[in-house]
């Protein structure tokens, strides 16, 4: 009976601690994500108030637009206690507010007191300051209403307060608010209304799902052996290969049949031999170029010796390197010569 091989250091490494820590990480972000969805969802409502005391009240260009395209403005005038105790029966003054440019604006207001709404200092808070319109004050505006003037894109007054909605992309409009001179409070609040939301918890549900892929890769495939992770290579299965003949081989075995078999049988031996020293890591002796015989250039009478029964020995070789094989014998060969005369005497016919 074999015990089971003890788990390698490294595989109790990534399996122990690598593989928890990824799947608590997962674990968090998912977890995150879903607080995201609903518990930390932005709101679609995004409602910030000030207040000032300033005859006018102007909006930067690009606040408008600050959160989304639509936006609802307020306005509501306060007056103070000890204006209203004095006189209880004042007339509630006339607020007016117009949509028009940062030119227009900053020309009616030249030389006023301004307070003007320059964004957002939280979700629910307007950051408002309070400074001098640049130039002088243009009198001829004393002889015109405000909500008789040209310079607004739209304009609407109310008593005591006002309200406008907008839906512009415009970064350069802007609202204009005035009131008229007295000890009044201005509340103003600002509404915008989104559409679409940002969505934090994608990211948080991308970041667990790889957290979790790699918790399981720790757990399977990095926690494997370095050694066994390598691809095992198979044994080469030795196959005879056929070498390739060449023109005077095959005329060299047609005349000297046992030439080619014992070339065949030579470059089989050498081939095994090569592979032999190349799985060994010895590259061996550089091969030699191949010798091609040409039978036209050598004279087989003379290298050649016929014996009784039909055989022949080379004469130029060596004892070691000498084989007997079969020739053609001259009966055959006149035998062969008269056939083919025959045969083209009968095609001239």
């Amino acid at each position: 009976m074999t015990r089971p091989e003890k788990p390698s250091r490294h595989s109790t490494i990534m399996r122990g601690i690598v593989t928890p820590i990824f799947g608590l990480l997962a674990v968090t972000a998912i977890v995150l994500g879903i607080f995201n969805a609903t518990v930390w969802k932005p709101s679609a409502h995004v409602d910030a108030h000030a207040r000032t005391k300033a005859a006018y009240v102007v909006t930067d260009p690009g606040v408008l637009p600050l959160v989304d395209s639509k936006v609802t403005m307020r306005v509501d005038v306060t007056s103070n206690g000890t204006a209203a105790s004095a006189d209880s029966n004042s007339q509630k003054p006339t607020v007016c507010m117009a949509l028009t440019t940062a030119k227009d604006a900053a020309g009616w207001t030249a030389g006023q007191d301004v307070a003007r709404v320059r964004g957002l200092d939280d979700w629910h808070t307007l950051s408002v300051g309070r400074d001098t319109s640049p130039g002088k004050a243009v009198k001829s505006n004393q002889g015109v209403a405000f909500q008789d003037s040209d310079m607004w894109k739209q304009v609407t007054c109310s008593d005591n307060d006002v309200s406008m909605s907008l839906k512009t992309d415009d970064p350069q409009a802007v609202l204009l608010v005035a009131v008229p001179q007295g000890s009044h409070s201005l509340g103003l609040e600002m509404l915008w209304q989104r559409d679409r939301l940002p969505n934090f918890a994608m990211p948080f549900y991308f970041a667990g799902g790889l957290l979790a892929l790699l918790a399981v890769l720790s757990a399977t495939v990095f926690a494997m052996d370095p050694v066994k992770r390598r691809k095992q290579t198979e044994p080469e299965q030795e196959a005879e290969e056929t070498p390739e003949v060449s023109v005077a081989q095959a005329l060299g075995s047609a005349i000297l049949p046992g030439l080619g078999n014992r070339h065949s049988s030579v470059s089989g031996r050498r081939l095994r031999h090569a592979r032999g020293q190349a799985r060994q890591g010895d590259p061996g002796p550089p091969p030699r170029p191949p010798v091609v015989i040409d039978p036209r250039n050598r004279n087989l009478v003379a290298d050649q010796q016929e014996d009784g029964d039909g055989r022949t020995v080379s004469g130029d070789r060596g004892a070691d390197d000498m084989s007997a094989t079969r020739v053609i014998s001259s009966q055959e060969m006149a035998s062969y010569l008269a056939r083919l005369a025959h045969e083209g005497e009968e095609e001239r016919q």
